[in-house]
């Protein structure tokens, strides 16, 4: 069942595109909202985010542990569908794309904030250091959008998927709050490394692994950091290329393709595994 939500969920993103109608997060952020007023003190932070992520968790948990088989296939996709990331990535990055080529700094360093990239204390005119920032962006964007979402519905149902984005939207809300960054960071740790490993399929199977080992075990690297050497290895990029303007921009446009060929392993591993236990 689990193959059929997400090629459901799959087909209905081919259909709606970015404007996915379930992406609705203004009650979440009201009921951040409610349970930090009604817990109180900074102090009880933890409290706070076992409650703000524990009761709608639980509450899917249970719902689909009660529901009938078909009304848990309705439930299962709607959470998907929720649970996937906002927004599409591409767009923003053929205009960035198309800046660069123009030479427009300014529009350039804004579709790259619109990314998710972190552009504070770039020099004027440094198209290097802001094209590996946009790199880093779109890996980690690609990732939390989907394969973050995939890892957890995969191994806990619409419950895992709901709980890593209602962790990563509560630590978009809370960004000061650093207990949130380490428990998204932990949630991302193992799904990370197998994203990167399934790159050494999808791509340059002997750079990716090389770059891929130096992080497997790590507990100090970032996602962004582990993806970005990842993406760099299955892309056949050397790092000394890697400060090339047109390399680099090169390499933001074959990202999209690198995570199509990588969600679709995904998917024939998963019904490869189906037909093996049936």
């Amino acid at each position: 069942m689990y193959l059929i939500v997400i090629l459901l969920a799959l087909a209905a993103l081919q259909l709606w595109g970015s404007r996915n109608p379930l992406h609705r997060d203004t009650a979440f952020y009201s009921w951040i909202d409610l349970v930090e007023e009604w817990i109180g003190p900074e102090r009880w932070l933890w409290l706070q985010m076992v409650a703000v992520l524990l009761v709608p968790v639980a509450i899917v948990a249970t719902l689909a542990f009660v529901l009938p088989l078909g009304f848990w296939l309705v439930l299962a996709t709607a959470v998907l569908l929720y649970s996937l990331g906002r927004g599409d990535f591409a767009p923003e990055t053929v205009a960035y794309t198309l800046a660069c080529n123009d030479g427009a700094w300014d529009v350039a360093i804004n579709k790259a904030k619109k990314q998710g990239a972190f552009v504070e204390g770039l020099v004027v005119g440094d198209w290097p250091g802001l094209h590996q920032r946009m790199l880093e962006a779109s890996a980690y964007q690609g990732f939390e959008r989907l394969f973050a979402v995939l890892f957890w519905f995969l191994l806990f149902g619409p419950a895992g998927a709901l709980l890593y984005r209602l962790s990563f939207l509560y630590s978009k809300a809370r960004p000061e709050n650093q207990r949130l960054k380490r428990w998204v960071w932990a949630l991302e740790w193992l799904p990370v490394r197998l994203v990167g490993a399934s790159f050494a399929i999808t791509g340059n199977f002997v750079g990716c692994v090389n770059r891929w080992k130096q992080f497997a075990l790590s507990v100090s690297s970032t996602s962004t950091e582990v993806l970005r050497e990842t993406v760099l290895g299955a892309l056949s990029v050397d790092d000394e290329l890697m400060q090339s303007c047109d390399c680099t921009q090169r390499e933001v446009l074959a990202l999209k393709r690198l995570y199509t060929r990588t969600l679709w392993f995904w998917v024939t591993c998963l019904a490869i595994f189906i037909l093996l236990q049936s």
